[in-house]
């Protein structure tokens, strides 16, 4: 579980839908990803793709930590939505997108950094 040095503890995970549309959705994800919070990050964001609109954008630009469990639950959701005809893309933290690098899951993922 990832420590948030100033309070001494692990930021909470939060997700909302801050949009949407008949054919999109935008999730705003924020705080740690962990083995403790991934179960919940994917069931709620699955939960709210789950009348599968045409685009859905998550924007993980609160993400302050994110371990392999976390990024476990992205690779997920691509395939998911994929399977389901649902336009994904990640809005990552520099956090995150550091994490995509390194695993080298990039590639894989549709990621917007503008």
């Amino acid at each position: 579980m990832a420590i948030d040095t100033e309070a001494g503890q692990a930021a909470p995970l939060v997700v909302v839908q801050t949009a949407r549309s008949e054919d999109a959705i935008t999730v705003e994800v924020a705080g740690d990803i962990d083995i403790a919070t991934s179960p919940r990050l994917r069931a709620e964001v699955f939960r709210l793709l789950a009348d599968a609109p045409g685009a859905a954008m998550i924007d993980m630009t609160g993400v302050g930590f994110c371990d392999s469990s976390g990024l476990s639950v992205l690779v997920q959701l691509n395939r998911h939505c994929e399977e389901a005809g649902i336009e994904l893309s990640f809005v990552p933290s520099k956090v995150l997108l550091r994490a995509l690098e390194l695993t080298g899951l990039l590639p894989t993922l549709k990621v917007d950094t503008a």
